[in-house]
């Protein structure tokens, strides 16, 4: 039975939240000690193969039969086939997971191989905050001033209670049940715990959808774009993020993960957007990050890149681990995270200083993570 989430009054607004006053909550120090445990602890956990038995498919884009194998393990080394559809350039996980395995990996074990934790740490909490404050400066212009907000893939619900902070009518939807239980019991925020397909929406009486990497991670994503397609009003926005498996700065090791079934680049993004019943809105920039308004109907000629195979298979054929260490990229990214470690450290010494709390965290703030690295 699907869960309907309540029509509800409108927020009260409990005064604008600033990175100052989101961020200077503190952890106690026996949670502190836990975040450490818990960070240990994941250093091995990510490591565990997770195993599952799966089933061959056709490309979820355009139907395609007809792969080639770009990948064979994870970035922990654990066997995990990738392939590249010839027909479209989709990068997918073949054989998927089938549903129930998928189900069973989110609620039980994703956050713990991920995490080291099934419950937020500390750690992973302070990183949601940074990024839900940068996402809410991102989308501001875009907020309804009157309208609804669904955030699918809410995790510990931190952007859920930015927005309701400053009274938007926002709820979130997170299939992790630890997840979603802090969410509800620290923010009071109604986040449903389950995935998009639990959930029953009324058609189109939502303004915007936020998924904010989360479509990797959907064993069926055209369809999940169908059905936030379905939730929105004429005009509605959906915004949704994915890491960019084009990216020649990403590791090439570390491409492929087990709980990302798919791997997008701008070109397969944007196709399957078209599909779906969107049309890209101007706002969009040339990376994974894109703002979709809903269309009257879906693109009839989606397959607007028909040359994303060749594109992507000479991606990959050029951009090999081999070359990416004799290159300066790994380097610089060393350096650049040497300096985002210390601008962090930084900003929590000078959340201890009386005046210095919301500089120290704005610093904090603006080094938020590396979003785009998968």
């Amino acid at each position: 039975m699907g869960f309907a989430f309540p029509a509800g009054r409108r927020p009260e607004r409990t005064g604008r939240v600033s990175p100052a006053s989101l961020l200077r909550r503190t952890p106690a120090p026996g949670d502190v000690a836990s975040s450490l445990v818990a960070d240990f602890r994941s250093t091995f956990t990510r490591t565990l193969p997770y195993r599952f038995v799966g089933e061959l498919r056709a490309c979820e884009l355009c139907g395609g039969d007809r792969h080639e194998v770009v990948g064979r393990r994870d970035r922990y080394g654990n066997r995990l086939r990738t392939v590249l559809c010839r027909g479209c350039g989709l990068v997918f996980t073949n054989p998927m997971p089938t549903d129930e395995e998928v189900d069973r990996f989110y609620e039980r074990h994703y956050r713990n191989l991920y995490h080291g934790a099934y419950a937020p740490t500390p750690k992973a909490i302070l990183k949601a905050r940074r990024g839900a404050l940068a996402r809410y400066e991102d989308l501001r212009r875009f907020l309804p001033a009157t309208g609804r907000v669904i955030d699918v893939g809410a995790g510990s619900g931190d952007f859920v209670h930015v927005l309701r902070s400053n009274g938007i009518a926002a709820e979130g939807i997170e299939p992790n049940r630890a997840f979603a239980a802090y969410a509800r019991r620290t923010y009071r925020a109604p986040i449903h715990a389950g995935g998009w397909q639990d959930v029953s929406i009324p058609p189109e009486s939502v303004d915007l959808v936020t998924a904010n990497h989360v479509l990797e991670h959907f064993r069926n994503p055209l369809a999940a774009l169908w059905r936030m397609h379905s939730w929105l009003k004429t005009g509605g926005l959906l915004y949704v993020a994915v890491p960019d498996i084009e990216n020649p700065d990403r590791t090439p090791y570390g491409r492929f993960h087990v709980a990302h079934l798919y791997n997008f680049n701008r070109a397969s993004l944007v196709m399957m957007a078209l599909r779906a019943g969107f049309a890209i809105d101007p706002a969009s920039g040339r990376s994974t990050d894109l703002m979709l308004r809903k269309a009257p109907q879906p693109a009839s000629d989606w397959l607007i890149f028909p040359d994303n195979h060749e594109r992507l298979a000479r991606f990959f054929s050029r951009f090999t681990n081999r070359r990416y260490f004799l290159s300066p990229t790994p380097y610089r990214r060393w350096v650049r995270r040497m300096a985002r470690l210390g601008g962090v450290m930084a900003a929590a010494q000078f959340r201890a200083l009386p005046d210095a709390g919301t500089a120290g965290v704005a610093q904090g703030a603006a080094v938020d993570d590396e979003r785009k690295r998968g």
